[in-house]
């Protein structure tokens, strides 16, 4: 059986240490309209939904109870640390790391063709 949405807010607002009333004023809706997405009487529409998600600190696939790809979690705290970091980031600089990464894992392949000469083999 899957968790519902009303279920999972709870989880993620109890994990953030706080209450419904300080997270309705968060997200900028009533308290009796917050309390209905937790009894799942009401769904947040799609903005409550990410404003939601930002203020727990989740993604919305976390919050609908979806399961991220394996390849998208961190395999340690090095990668928890840098994945935090990343998505704290404004977009323009998420897209200069994402460049940089990408300079970075061509380096190796960049380095070792111009060791070698035009006609493929290694210089002396």
């Amino acid at each position: 059986m899957s968790t519902s949405l009303g279920q999972q807010i709870i989880y993620y607002r109890k994990k953030a240490g706080l209450s419904r009333k300080r997270l309705a004023e968060i997200i900028n809706v009533s308290y009796e309209a917050f309390c209905r997405y937790e009894r799942d009487e009401r769904e947040p529409n799609i903005l409550t939904l990410i404003t939601l998600s930002k203020a727990l600190n989740v993604t919305v696939d976390a919050l609908l109870g979806l399961k991220p790809p394996s390849d998208l979690l961190a395999q340690n705290s090095d990668e928890s640390a840098v994945l935090r970091t990343f998505r704290g980031m404004s977009a323009a600089w998420q897209d200069r790391v994402l460049e940089l990464i990408s300079w970075l894992s061509d380096a190796p392949r960049l380095a070792e063709a111009s060791r070698r000469s035009p006609g493929g083999r290694a210089r002396a």
